[in-house]
């Protein structure tokens, strides 16, 4: 069972505790990057750890999310930027014209509410799962912008180099000139790799239809 929460309205923490108690999931559909969005989808954080007494990783949990929420977001965004200027992401000859032009234009819109209006208008979306299951606490990012087989390739390559590696090691052989560094995704992997025993705490995958980002806090 699914609760979805309705960005209009103020995020109850009674309500949460609720569906937490009923083992519910609860979910909430991110349509833009706004500080009041991210404060709702603290508010939600911090009632899943009170119910597992974990309320020490609040801080560094909500790094690792807000992370994640600005990726899907910008990967929506990248695939409006190259709908609208009729580019194949997936063909190769295109996706290095448009990242090129992405990244001198593209993220600046980040937080263009016109711009985001019109993801908005052709569908695009970033829903957030909750859940809380015998002291796992999952959440889980959804976007339907799919990831192409070159962009899994880059973030695959980006978290093995994360294996056994010290943040210096890190910094000088994660970069990507294609799409920025990669510490980001780099750093939500090793602060979850501290925070949580569950061996896949982290992971990115694409289906056919979306684009799935899932970080684990086992007990």
């Amino acid at each position: 069972m699914s609760a979805s929460a309705d960005l209009t309205n103020n995020i109850n923490s009674s309500e949460i505790a609720d569906y937490i108690q009923r083992k519910c999931s609860y979910v909430y559909t991110l349509q833009s990057p706004s500080p009041e969005n991210k404060e709702k989808v603290k508010t939600i954080v911090l009632e899943y750890l009170k119910a597992i007494n974990l309320e020490k990783y609040y801080n560094l949990l909500c790094l690792c999310l807000e992370e994640i929420m600005s990726n899907s977001i910008k990967a929506n965004i990248k695939r409006a930027f190259f709908m609208s200027n009729n580019l194949d992401i997936n063909n190769p000859e295109d996706y290095k014209k448009g990242m090129e032009y992405f990244k001198e234009n593209g993220l600046s819109k980040i937080k263009d509410g016109t711009f985001v209006e019109k993801i908005n208008k052709m569908g695009l979306y970033v829903k957030l799962y909750f859940n809380l299951d015998n002291n796992c606490f999952t959440i889980t990012a959804k976007n339907n912008s799919v990831m192409s087989k070159e962009e899994i390739e880059r973030v695959n390559k980006k978290l093995k180099l994360s294996e056994n590696k010290s943040p210096e090691e890190l910094f000088m052989n994660s970069i990507d000139q294609t799409e920025g560094a990669g510490l980001g995704i780099i750093m939500i992997k090793k602060i979850l790799s501290q925070l949580s025993s569950a061996e896949d705490c982290f992971s990115i995958k694409a289906t056919d239809t979306e684009t799935i980002t899932e970080l684990k806090i086992q007990v």
